[in-house]
């Protein structure tokens, strides 16, 4: 049995290896693309830059951003305007220091903050979850950029490795029934507020009140933060801003075909992407949002955490409106969550343990996810296996009464 497993051990990191050299390969081929300004992290630089030139006020200013991009990205033939940043503006003042540096110099610098922030996760979940105390974190961290949405997040430069970061440690401040202190730690996450509001109310309804005090308390602090960054009138434009930006994919935009989420399955095909479309596309995320806050409040029990916070972050990247491959790192935590939860419960129903884990399997394909992305372009296709495993994660939390041991096919 021990030499089966450690047969399995290394045919996983046989795949990983193979996967990490077909991404670094990618990676190098886009290496002038960065050099140019083709990733997103062109926006953190240009929002930044604004804020460390004292023009605050005109952060969400399209010309404004343009004029700031014009020496590092503004020969970019295909961009006829800035790309945008759309983030809250207490965000961006992480990204000052990097400003201080030439765009690729700082692009490489962030790069390797999301790395050890990898590490930092790894550290922060050994705490909680009793498989992970098997691997070393460098090991973690290696794997997980093997995931394709780590990958792409490194790729863009993006902030989505942060968000998981702020996600690990409001976990392991649930996990403590430190519920106020989880919730001060999501509102932090909350530059991307389209995931961390859906996870907020799912805790909410799911019993655990106290993560909307911890939540409101910092959201308010941060909401006089942006204010004192941009002034009252630019943080009053801010959400009309954000409208026209998604709105239209010609001001950065991302075609629907290219969500993996519920929004882009529903419009992301030519006959669905008008006016019905949109109504499919809220009302299937209305139905999900329901069966997850019904299925997780009739099972709310401290011993559930693991399938709860997982069921909620599956969830809120299916429902988001624009999810983006890279937000999808967030992801990393629920199947950690869930591999410990299944590892655990495996000599007592080992069938349906393995099947929690079996939908998520073509998310861990890279390649399927470039074929998807580069060749035909329906990354939305993915919100497939994230339907299933949603589904799979709550009829386990419908199923079990509280003790992983307990749950029966």
């Amino acid at each position: 049995m021990l030499a089966g497993g450690a047969k399995s051990r290394r045919f996983a990191w046989i795949l990983v290896a193979g996967t990490l050299w077909l991404n670094l390969l990618f990676f190098i081929r886009f290496l002038e693309g960065i050099k140019r300004g083709y990733p997103d992290f062109t926006v953190f630089y240009t929002a930044a830059t604004i804020l460390r030139e004292g023009r605050g006020h005109q952060l969400y200013n399209n010309q404004v951003q343009y004029e700031v991009q014009e020496p590092f990205a503004g020969h970019i033939a295909f961009r006829r305007g800035p790309l945008p940043y759309i983030h809250p503006p207490f965000e961006a003042p992480i990204f000052v220091p990097l400003t201080l540096l030439s765009y690729p110099q700082a692009f490489v610098v962030w790069d390797l903050l999301n790395v050890v922030a990898l590490f930092g996760v790894a550290l922060l979940l050994r705490r909680s979850v009793g498989a992970l105390r098997l691997i070393p974190p460098w090991q973690f961290a290696f794997g997980s950029m093997a995931f394709f949405p780590v990958f792409a997040c490194l790729l863009e430069g993006q902030d989505s490795i942060l968000m998981l970061l702020l996600c690990t440690l409001a976990f392991n401040a649930l996990e403590k029934q430190a519920d106020l202190l989880g919730g001060c730690w999501l509102a932090l996450a909350a530059f991307k507020f389209q995931f961390i509001v859906p996870i907020v109310l799912l805790l909410v309804i799911w019993k655990r009140r106290r993560v909307a005090l911890g939540f409101g308390a910092v959201a308010i602090l941060l909401a006089f933060a942006s204010g004192g960054l941009v002034g009252a009138r630019a943080l009053l434009h801010y959400p009309g801003y954000l409208l026209q930006i998604v709105r239209a994919p010609s001001l950065g935009a991302v075609p629907s075909e290219l969500l993996p989420n519920l929004h882009g399955l529903a419009l992301g095909w030519r006959p669905f992407s008008g006016v019905f479309g949109t109504a499919l596309a809220v009302l299937s995320s209305v139905m999900l949002f329901l069966f997850a806050a019904r299925t997780g409040r009739a099972s709310a029990q401290p011993g559930k955490l693991e399938l709860q916070f997982s069921l909620a972050v599956v969830v809120a990247g299916l429902i988001g409106w624009q999810t983006n491959s890279h937000d999808l790192s967030l992801l990393v935590l629920p199947l950690v969550l869930i591999t410990d939860y299944s590892l655990r419960a495996m000599p007592q129903a080992p069938a349906m343990k393995r099947a929690l884990l079996l939908p998520v399997l073509p998310l861990l394909i890279s390649p399927l996810w470039m074929v998807l992305w580069l060749v035909i372009g329906k990354v939305n296709l993915m919100a497939i296996p994230l339907m299933w495993w949603t589904w799979k994660i709550g009829k386990e939390l419908s199923l079990d009464p509280g003790n992983p041991a307990c749950a029966v096919s």
